[in-house]
């Protein structure tokens, strides 16, 4: 019986956290389950353990009920075709991955929200770690072994709900497959921030400002952001070495809203970032800041015309301090190398930009669940850098410095399934797309024999998510 006061206890507890509705149901089921009690105590028809087995299942039921769980499944084939600079064409063909994410969310109380999802991500019967798994921003988002990772974990917080409501966004933020990657998805929006200026895990908070109603525009807000790009452990152990690395921190600001109808986006955003590490084995330094600044816009379904068109633009300001890494002998920083023979890199500011456009269309009335088709193109300059590294797209395309192009075909199958084919075309201009090191170099004037001039990737996937 001493079990069954307590679980009663605890259940009691567990309704004081609770909001209006919550609490009226769950008075519902004490009652319900005393009145059991009775029955069962004046009937003799069951023994305490009985008792307590219902009881232990009333528990349950009620912490399950707090949390709603969701789960998206892909498999994928990818078919890759690489024409190096040294005339090498060789084709990497029928390469197998999974991909599993628990989604979990949870209405705490009418001004408190979580939010998280697990993930697992690798190729078929690989047990190799991908070298980059031990870079946070990249964990979950690349095939690795069979580790799972909390890819978000964050809470919504309403701090004030008058004419400008006040959110408060904090924890692994949702900062992955954002803007304008659900068209290709067959989703919805699920991130705040264009992916063609940053897609990864980051940690951080965000404090949302609702202008809706002041404003009467529907969608509008500002958005001010604080997030670690890097940091150690070791920097809060005053017994070890961090090896002089400050740590990174991100500053960012966004203005949101819509435009001539539902499903319009126009976004503005400004990111700075300190401390840029260089990510050099045995040789890790800071070697500069950064800002980036992104314009986008987003149609979607334009006047149910079934069409979705998009358009990306940034500029990236780079600023390097002087520190440098060595990396194959020779020194390097921000977008920048030493001349032969000198130990020394200009302290200079560097800019590039880049573009990312996209149009998909749903072919209407067709018995087969109005498949899609879509094509993207994306172009970026000598310069162009963003963090985009923990994309989930392998090939990293909106980090082209040259040209990517994108087709595909999404089928349909129900309301949570659907097939797609595309096809990946990359025509590299400069070395180094996607890395903040070193100064990019013509392809066609690279030192390196192996550096890829031309990658094309058929891919094949079924996706699931409900």
């Amino acid at each position: 019986m001493d079990k069954i006061l307590k679980s009663t206890l605890f259940i009691s507890l567990m309704g004081l956290s609770l909001n209006g509705s919550s609490l009226e149901s769950l008075n519902k089921r004490i009652d319900s389950l005393e009145k059991q009690l009775i029955i069962l105590k004046s009937s003799q028809a069951d023994s305490d353990d009985e008792l307590e087995e219902r009881i232990d299942e009333v528990e349950t039921s009620i912490i399950i009920d707090k949390i709603k769980f969701g789960l998206e499944f892909r498999t994928r084939v990818d078919n890759y075709n690489v024409k190096k600079i040294n005339g090498d064409d060789k084709n990497y063909d029928n390469l197998w991955s999974n991909r599993v994410r628990l989604k979990m969310k949870s209405k705490i109380s009418y001004n408190l929200k979580f939010t998280g999802r697990l993930t697992m991500y690798k190729n078929w019967s690989d047990s190799d770690i991908d070298s980059y798994s031990n870079i946070d921003y990249i964990q979950a988002r690349r095939p690795n072994d069979s580790s799972i990772f909390l890819e978000r974990a964050y809470v919504d917080w309403v701090l004030t709900d008058g004419k400008v409501p006040v959110i408060l966004t904090l924890g692994r933020q949702p900062s992955s497959d954002g803007p304008s990657h659900q068209f290709k998805d067959n989703t919805v929006r699920k991130s705040t921030y264009s992916a063609l200026s940053f897609d990864g895990v980051s940690d951080g908070l965000m404090t949302t400002f609702n202008l809706e109603k002041v404003s009467d525009v529907e969608g509008m807000a500002v958005r001010v952001g604080y997030a670690k790009g890097y940091q150690s452990s070791l920097s809060q152990n005053y017994t070890e070495s961090n090896n002089g690395l400050g740590d990174s921190n991100v500053y960012g600001i966004f203005f949101d809203t819509s435009l001539i109808e539902n499903g319009s986006l126009l976004q503005l955003s400004a990111v700075y970032a300190d401390n840029i590490i260089s990510n050099v084995p045995d040789d890790n330094k800071n070697i500069g800041d950064m800002l980036i600044y992104t314009a986008m816009v987003e149609f979607t379904n334009i006047y149910d015309s079934g069409l979705d068109i998009f358009t990306h633009y940034a500029i990236n300001q780079m600023k390097p301090n002087g520190q440098t890494s060595s990396y194959n002998g020779i020194n390097m920083d921000l977008l920048e190398s030493s001349a032969s023979g000198e130990t020394t890199v200009s302290t200079n500011n560097v800019n590039g930009s880049a573009y990312w456009l996209g149009m998909r269309y749903t072919i209407p009335n067709l018995s087969f669940n109005n498949p899609r088709i879509g094509i993207e193109y994306n172009h970026g300059d000598k310069n162009w850098f963003s963090f985009t590294q923990g994309s989930n797209d392998v090939t990293n395309k909106l980090a082209t410095r040259g040209d990517a192009t994108e087709i595909y075909y999404i089928q349909p199958i129900n309301r949570y399934a659907y097939l797609r084919f595309g096809v990946e075309m990359i025509d590299y201009d400069y070395t180094g797309s996607g890395f903040q090191l070193g100064s990019p170099t013509p392809i066609s004037e690279s030192i390196d024999p192996n550096e890829v001039d031309k990658l094309n990737n058929y891919y094949f996937l079924f996706n699931l998510s409900y």
